[in-house]
């Protein structure tokens, strides 16, 4: 695996993907191209992916042809009978038990669990203050969920697949821990199959995890 290059040095999104980056390196970077540095990893990833690809001057004018409304929280009660026209921002519409029994009989099931994608759509419409989100809508996205992974998903995903690397005893002699992560990471993201650390990994690899090891003792 070839060393990390500086953020300056990288040509193409793909390039930038292939390397990992802990959050507060992206926030540096951002800092240094006086850009945003808010957000989570995968926001901060997603802009400097944009930035790479636009250019700068590109990337400005479309940050600044892009900006949204300020974000708008939901009341912190719902007085109102939910209906299926009721909005959930401004209703103040929340998972919670009342909500849960009206999409149980409305679904004529016994049971009825929200789901992620659910919660995302209303952060989604909390974050551009998006006060016309109706519990029709989020019952849409219920049915039809999102095929498409989000960015934050692919993180989460990292995140755990570094956290099982790192606390599996086989692991324990490596000492060039990120790096080996990192490549296994690259190795079951881009195929199909489970995307969780898996010790067999450390067999199946081992002779690129070698070379890793020996690049860290030189």
């Amino acid at each position: 695996m070839k060393s990390r290059p500086s953020f300056e040095k990288i040509k193409t999104a793909s390039e930038f993907e292939s390397h990992y980056w802990y959050r507060e390196e992206l926030q540096d970077i951002c800092v240094n191209l006086k850009i945003s540095s808010k957000g989570a990893k995968a926001e901060l990833e997603e802009r400097l992916k944009s930035f790479i690809t636009l250019g700068r001057e590109k990337f400005l004018k479309k940050e600044n042809s892009t900006k949204g409304p300020v974000s708008v929280p939901r009341k912190t009660k719902s007085e109102k009978e939910i209906t299926l026209k009721s909005k959930i921002i401004p209703e103040g519409i929340r998972f919670d038990s009342k909500f849960r029994e009206f999409c149980r009989e409305y679904y004529d099931l016994k049971k009825f669990s929200f789901t992620k994608a659910m919660a995302e759509a209303v952060r989604d419409a909390e974050k551009i203050g998006n006060l016309k989100l109706s519990v029709q809508d989020l019952l849409k996205v219920y049915e039809n969920p999102p095929k498409e992974e989000r960015p934050d998903d692919r993180v989460l995903r990292w995140n755990r697949f570094v956290k099982d690397f790192h606390s599996d005893p086989k692991t324990s002699p490596l000492k060039n821990k990120l790096n080996i992560a990192a490549f296994l990471w690259g190795k079951v993201r881009d195929r199909a199959g489970s995307k969780k650390f898996n010790p067999s990994l450390l067999k199946e690899f081992a002779k690129d995890i070698q070379k890793l090891e020996t690049k860290s003792n030189k």
